[in-house]
């Protein structure tokens, strides 16, 4: 007989644990993913863990962190298929809290490197949105929260190669459409 999740302070302890060590990294996820307001992506990841309370049962605990993802990834794009919602806009990987690698006080730019910098992260954006859902998924997963090849396999249910593949795709068709950025630097 399971004993009940508030009968059960250890698997209750995880459960906190998890979302005060994943709960960030969903919802920057889910933002990206959406390309909208913070309050959706703090809806998906209330969901996701809300599911994930319903499951914890069902889900080992070494599965939550990608189970976690994979749940995220379906609410998100159940969202934008419920809203007919086009991603508009993908967020600087350094997050809104400005956790940039270099502090802002350390390196100050002319107002034309600024403006350069600016058209350059508008460009990328522009990129990473045009790329198609398969692979702009594979690419946020990989480079933007930095998870393993094997990670992604099993939060998107796809195999190794397959992620391998995609995220080669995703890069080369953002170096193409950087291409002019990327003339400017080696000229």
């Amino acid at each position: 007989m399971d004993l009940s999740i508030q009968e059960n302070p250890i698997l209750l302890a995880s459960y906190h644990r998890a979302v005060n060590e994943y709960s960030e990294q969903l919802a920057t996820f889910a933002a990206r993913m959406l390309s909208d307001e913070a309050d959706w992506a703090e809806d998906v990841t209330q969901d996701a863990f809300l599911a994930l309370y319903r499951h914890l049962h069902q889900v080992p605990e070494a599965a939550w962190r990608p189970w976690l993802f994979r749940v995220t990834r379906n609410l998100c794009l159940d969202r934008i298929r419920r809203k007919k919602h086009k991603p508009r806009n993908f967020r600087d990987l350094a997050d809104e809290e400005n956790h940039d690698p270099v502090p802002p006080d350390s390196y100050q730019a002319s107002p034309d490197v600024r403006v350069q910098e600016k058209e350059i992260q508008e460009d990328l954006s522009a990129a990473i949105e045009e790329l198609p859902e398969r692979f702009r998924e594979v690419f946020l997963l990989c480079e933007g929260e930095g998870m393993s090849y094997e990670q992604v396999a099993t939060i998107l249910d796809i195999p190794l190669k397959t992620v391998s593949t995609r995220l080669y795709r995703a890069r080369q068709r953002l170096l193409k459409a950087m291409d002019r950025h990327l003339q400017e630097v080696r000229t």
